[in-house]
């Protein structure tokens, strides 16, 4: 829900923190903590409240300080996760620079988290109670007096020079924008935002194709893919004195692996191998699948399909390694024979490349019944016109 100046105010105070403190246990009773909330303040404040009680709960996942912190729910989501924002923070501090302009500072994940490196920061919102919120975390966090806060729109004011961070707002209420021209600022405006300056970061959605932000936005120095756990989490365009020199980066969080490299090479297509490599999204995205294809020595089972195949197992922290204890086409006949002579009890998993089915409706299709005790992963994937069901056994790295 949107809220109002006057209600973060009110949810910021110590009066209100106390309350949120004392009916905690109430979290999990939505009904029971509303009416509780509402013998104590006007229903719209405590419509507001419970919503950030309940949100503190899901806010943990990406900040330590979650329990404390303020935001709505489309805050929450827009933010950057405090690993990613510390991570890309600590560009800014490497390049030497004694100051930074967060240009769309939000509920201030990053701003915070330049300021814990011992930066300064000028952070902008044209939103008055997103700034305040912004505000009462820096203060949660411990760096209040490290950042200056500004309510401004930098897409009609563009701040004074010096380097700069950028994060768009991709959201309208709950609904999410796919269209970089919709985003706020837009295209034109970030343009304007980062002209001149000695370093710059434009934090970019990784819904979006990499063609259709290539060309909407100015040219980068570097394009970096950062996932955490698994799932990519952002793209961002690094300019001037934040770029590493490399064109293309992929980074694993929270472990920080990265692969860098050109964006020049081509993985070559072979023939099912004793082992399947399931690469990082990352490494997808960034469009350096094929330089890590060819730097371990394996290849593609289609062109169009990020699985990778070998006859050795890779110990990299990019892929998960799958040994094939065997193949066939994807028909259920076909399938359901193989998982019966392979004694296959469960799937651990169904993972998909390609096929448009779901992976409940493969499992539930392949495997009707337990045909013994093992436990395995299905790969299935397009190669070529063909649709193909890969079992293998994970392997693990210490493996």
């Amino acid at each position: 829900m949107r809220i109002d100046l006057k209600t973060a105010q009110i949810l910021t105070s110590e009066d209100a923190c106390a309350t949120m403190d004392m009916l905690r246990n109430l979290v999990d009773n939505p009904l029971s903590l509303v009416e509780s909330l509402e013998g104590l303040y006007p229903k719209k404040v405590a419509k507001a409240m419970a919503e950030l009680m309940q949100l503190r709960c899901r806010a943990v996942q990406k900040f330590s300080d979650g329990m404390q912190m303020f935001f709505t729910k489309e805050q929450l989501e827009q933010s950057s996760s405090e690993k990613v924002a510390a991570y890309r923070a600590k560009r800014y501090k490497d390049a030497g620079f004694e100051f930074v302009h967060d240009a769309c500072c939000g509920i201030g994940s990053d701003s915070t988290a330049l300021a814990r490196t011992g930066l300064k920061v000028l952070a902008y919102d044209k939103d008055e109670s997103t700034l305040h919120y912004s505000q009462a975390n820096a203060a949660v966090r411990g760096v209040e007096d490290l950042i200056d806060f500004h309510l401004q729109d930098v897409a009609e004011t563009v701040p004074p020079e010096g380097p700069i961070f950028v994060d768009p707002a991709r959201r309208r209420g709950s609904r999410r924008i796919m269209s970089p021209d919709d985003w706020s600022p837009n295209p034109e405006a970030v343009a304007r935002l980062l002209e001149g300056r000695p370093g710059a970061g434009l934090k970019l959605s990784p819904s979006v194709p990499m063609e259709t932000l290539l060309d909407k936005f100015p040219t980068p120095d570097e394009v970096e893919v950062i996932s955490l756990h698994g799932e990519n989490k952002a793209i961002f365009f690094w300019y001037g004195e934040v770029a590493s020199g490399e064109e293309r980066r992929a980074t694993k969080l929270p472990g920080c692996e990265t692969v860098a490299g050109p964006l020049d090479s081509v993985a070559e297509v072979g023939t099912l191998g004793q082992f399947v490599f399931d690469p990082d999204p990352s490494l997808v995205i960034s469009g350096l699948l094929g330089s890590f294809a060819k730097s371990n020595q394996v290849t593609t089972l289609d062109p169009q399909i990020a699985y990778l195949t070998g006859d050795q197992p890779l110990a990299n922290p990019f892929v998960d390694t799958f040994k094939v204890l065997g193949q066939d086409r994807l028909d259920t006949r076909k399938m359901r024979k193989l998982m019966r002579e392979l004694e296959v009890g469960r799937l651990a998993e169904v993972r998909k490349r390609g096929i448009p089915d779901r992976a409940l409706t493969l499992q539930q299709r392949f495997l009707p019944q337990p045909f013994g005790e093992r436990t395995v992963t299905l790969i299935a994937t397009r190669v070529g016109d063909a649709h193909i069901g890969i079992v293998g056994e994970k392997i693990t790295q210490e493996e």
